[in-house]
């Protein structure tokens, strides 16, 4: 824990970007995964260093070293990425992502991930019941876009519905998509938000979360999910941007706090891809709103409030976590005090 907040990361990936992986017919593994590389490479810094993944699996040992080791992060959740144009397991495959799951169960949830283009509809929906019945998913995780304009929508009644209805009998309900960043041949149309309001109303019941604010669909982004409390923003990649960029990444989590609230805001790394976690975690910890920011554009303070639910409450309530309870189940009765005053931070 740091300085007493609960930390629950939302977002790591058990990347496998090996040759056996790469489908060079779909756009390119190689060159995916490059265009990937040099993303995480533009928004690097001194003290926050990209690792170069290219033709490389991440070992359980080695994540968790990253993740529990080297970093406050009490908890985390390991999320598939089913982006198959270029990978014929995914940049992610679920596989690897249950096995560290499997290895640290008291440390690591399993956000698995189907696809309705890949898999097919009725595909997706027996492989979305086989995650959770064998592995144990509480989540999945949605890549729309593939390479050379393919694509499918959240709201589609007769390829998504019957995922979120299928989720729903099966006791998960909460689901994540990637929104925005495009890589390769993906249209950045396929990745726009606009299709998460029809869904949003018409699955009450279900949470939608929301990775990256649909970067550069940011204020559209924002403006839906100000007027659907289960909509969810997952402010992954700004966290990573905010060492070379810390002015745009201010403006967009200002404006998240502004008009969605502190509520439904998420921590996530996107580790391993950017590798030093504790960097980010005293970064976040330790920012900021300045007040030019609170005085000219109507921004919320960064207080401890509103850190400690970002960090971790807000995700443990989701996800029906006792964080007293596991805070004490990961580091003894001593522990309760520090538990305690996790949880006061984010009631304050």
């Amino acid at each position: 824990m740091k300085n007493d907040f609960f930390i629950f990361d939302n977002a790591i990936h058990m990347y496998k970007l090996t040759e056996d992986n790469f489908d060079e017919s779909y756009g390119g593994g190689r060159q995916r995964t490059n265009a990937l590389v040099e993303y995480a490479k533009k928004f690097s810094a001194p003290g926050y260093p990209y690792d170069d993944i290219s033709d490389r699996e991440l070992s359980v040992e080695d994540a968790y070293r990253i993740m529990f080791d080297e970093s406050d992060t009490d908890i985390a959740m390991a999320q598939t990425v089913p982006s198959h144009g270029g990978w014929k397991l995914g940049f992610s495959p679920a596989e690897n992502n249950y096995k560290l799951k499997e290895a640290y169960p008291d440390r690591v949830l399993f956000c698995g991930g189907v696809d309705p283009i890949t898999h097919g509809r009725y595909g997706a929906k027996k492989e979305a019941v086989r995650q959770i019945k064998e592995w144990g998913a509480v989540s999945f995780k949605f890549y729309q876009a593939h390479s050379g304009g393919v694509s499918w929508r959240i709201d589609d009644p007769d390829m998504a519905y019957p995922i979120w209805e299928t989720c729903l009998e099966n006791g998960v309900n909460n689901v994540q998509f990637h929104k925005g960043l495009a890589f390769n041949t993906q249209h950045i149309i396929d990745l726009a938000p606009y299709d998460l309001e029809r869904a949003a109303q018409d699955f009450p019941e279900m949470n939608f979360i929301v990775h990256h604010l649909g970067e550069p669909f940011i204020d559209e982004t924002i403006n839906i999910a100000s007027r659907y409390e289960n909509i969810h923003l997952a402010l992954t990649a700004w966290i990573n941007q905010y060492p070379v960029a810390p002015r745009p990444a201010l403006h967009a989590i200002g404006k998240c706090l502004l008009h969605v609230g502190a509520d439904r805001l998420l921590w996530g790394s996107e580790a391993f891809v950017w590798p030093k976690v504790q960097a980010y975690i005293d970064l976040f910890a330790e920012m900021t709103m300045p007040e030019d920011l609170q005085e000219g554009y109507g921004y919320p303070e960064l207080t401890d409030e509103i850190k400690a639910k970002i960090f971790g409450l807000n995700y443990a309530k989701m996800m029906g976590i006792d964080v007293e309870a596991k805070v004490q189940e990961l580091y003894g009765k001593g522990s309760a005090d520090s538990a305690k005053k996790a949880v006061r931070r984010g009631r304050r």
